[in-house]
């Protein structure tokens, strides 16, 4: 009896190249360039085209078991990634409180109300 293998991506030395993405005929490789790519376990079909393909070596067969265990934490890495590196939707400013007072507000008011009152002394 054969075991059945499947791919698995080392993080730790993946450079996000794309070049097993290209190559893997079932597309079972997911990710991004430049940021960490991963195996579905389901879709592999042990063909090794992306372990000739990785210029880092980083790829390795597995049993389907240890593979899906990465698989699952490389799935939770990838939405921390995501999470972190995401714009947020909506900036949210701190509030400022205003450096004018009760007392200069007041001061204003009653300057207005002068400045007014002059006004209209002017054009009797």
């Amino acid at each position: 009896m054969t075991t059945v293998l499947t791919a698995y991506i080392d993080e730790q030395n993946c450079i996000g190249c794309g070049k097993c993405i290209r190559v893997c005929p079932t597309d079972a490789i997911v990710g991004a360039r430049h940021l960490l790519h991963t195996v579905i376990p389901q879709y592999c079909t042990s063909c090794e085209n992306c372990i000739n393909a990785c210029p880092t070596n980083c790829i390795i067969l597995q049993t389907p078991s240890i593979a899906m265990s990465k698989y699952a934490e490389n799935q939770l890495k990838m939405k921390k990634q995501i999470r972190l590196t995401a714009k947020p939707l909506l900036e949210v400013k701190p509030a400022t409180k205003s450096a004018v007072t009760a007392d200069i507000r007041k001061q204003q008011v009653a300057d207005a109300i002068a400045r007014a009152k002059a006004r209209r002394n002017q054009a009797q």
